[in-house]
């Protein structure tokens, strides 16, 4: 598609922006939802005023619903020191159109933030916005790498106390977004959630009252969002709802917890619509979705997949892979594609794909020499672009 810049480029941008505009707004919008690359989306929403309003108001939502990651974000471990080192981004070589590279990424949002950010200052990553906070300041940030936006969020009282925080945000449902922080200081129950929104910019605080202590457990410092719900994984073997709309909270029992590593932690996040978790029993990689989401705590298998199978097939990997790769057994489930039946495994040097389909899996990133993926089934981060604009808050 032709990009508006000077001379004929420009003039030919005019003269569809002319055509198209004569177009019916549901005809349109088909058009514009074909737009494969988001850049192009995001210049065209400069064209007219009603065009970024079709964009923004009918496209985003629909496009969001079934767009599959650009790329991934997972922490760097050095191996010389074991410590971690900084986040890094790699593009998804399964995604069709125009990826940005590694550095090109990192500096689409590092341009942005008001400081360099460095590991801790990174906390989560949801449906294509960031959510930064500057050392021990709590100052957060949420920044749009698409769209090349960065706010800073209005300082809330009580902030003391907070372990960490996570993004909630779904732009098939909306165009805002929820700044949702953890606060573990009392060691029974009510939980308190500080939470700040972007609809009303105003933070709020809520206690989240349920049968479930931490003072034995620990909480995984990642969530995954969906449909109104933030989940995260405990050390107790449950996975920890708070649903922000209903005001409610419970723990759900990991499917097969007993026979789980009771030292490791598997992998959870949305795909389909649903939520799934795969872990590693014995020689088997299983997948599971939780029925109802938070209704009940029903899982259902959907597939598994034998680590000797996977060790057979090593063999359509390149020698360099092979000698990164390590042994089999590090093999662990890293991510979970949100639109296809698709999962993603990986060691600390190599990322794969594995289509449940067709059984098929192949290598979608290979790590430099110098540097390891720091704990991949808990720190790896889908990303997929955004078009939603972020307000500036007085």
């Amino acid at each position: 598609m032709a990009t508006c810049s000077d001379g004929k480029a420009s003039e030919s941008c005019s003269c569809a922006g002319f055509l198209l505009s004569n177009l019916p707004d549901d005809v349109l919008v088909e058009i514009l939802c074909r737009v494969t690359d988001r850049k192009h989306l995001t210049r065209l929403k400069s064209v007219r005023k009603s065009w970024s309003n079709l964009i923004t108001d009918a496209c985003v939502p629909k496009i969001s619903a079934s767009s599959p990651p650009q790329g991934f974000i997972y922490i760097v471990k050095k191996p010389r020191n074991g410590k971690p080192h900084n986040i890094d981004y790699f593009p998804c070589p399964m995604t069709p159109g125009v990826e940005p590279g590694p550095h090109e990424f990192v500096k689409s949002y590092s341009s942005l933030l008001p400081f360099q950010p460095t590991r801790n200052d990174f906390l989560d990553c949801c449906n294509g916005l960031l959510l930064f906070v500057e050392g021990c300041t709590l100052q957060y940030y949420v920044c749009n790498p698409m769209t090349k936006h960065c706010v800073a969020i209005p300082r809330g009282s009580m902030l003391e106390n907070i372990v960490f925080a996570s993004l909630a945000f779904d732009p098939s449902r909306s165009p805002h977004y929820r700044v949702v922080c953890f606060d573990y200081s009392l060691s029974s129950p009510p939980v308190r959630l500080h939470v700040f929104s972007s609809e009303t910019g105003n933070w709020s605080m809520h206690e989240t009252p349920f049968g479930y202590s931490f003072k034995n457990c620990k909480v995984v410092k990642r969530c995954i969002y969906l449909d109104g719900a933030l989940y995260c994984i405990s050390t107790s073997k449950h996975l920890v709802c708070f649903d922000l709309n209903r005001g409610n909270s419970r723990a759900i029992r990991l499917p097969q917890w007993k026979r789980l590593d009771p030292d490791g932690f598997g992998c959870a996040g949305p795909s389909r619509g649903r939520l799934c978790y795969s872990d590693l029993i014995g020689t088997t990689f299983y997948i599971w979705f939780l029925e109802d989401h938070c209704k009940n705590d029903r899982w259902t298998l959907i597939h598994s997949i034998s680590v000797d199978y996977l060790g057979k097939h090593q063999h359509q990997l390149d020698r360099i892979t092979i000698s990164r790769f390590g042994k089999i057994s590090a093999l662990r489930p890293f991510a979970l594609h949100p639109a296809s039946d698709v999962i993603f495994f990986g060691t600390p040097r190599v990322m794969l794909s594995y289509h449940l389909q067709d059984r098929r899996f192949k290598l979608i990133y290979r790590a430099r020499e110098d540097r390891q993926i720091l704990l991949g089934q808990l720190l790896v981060f889908p990303y997929t672009p955004c078009l939603v604009n972020l307000k500036h808050f007085g």
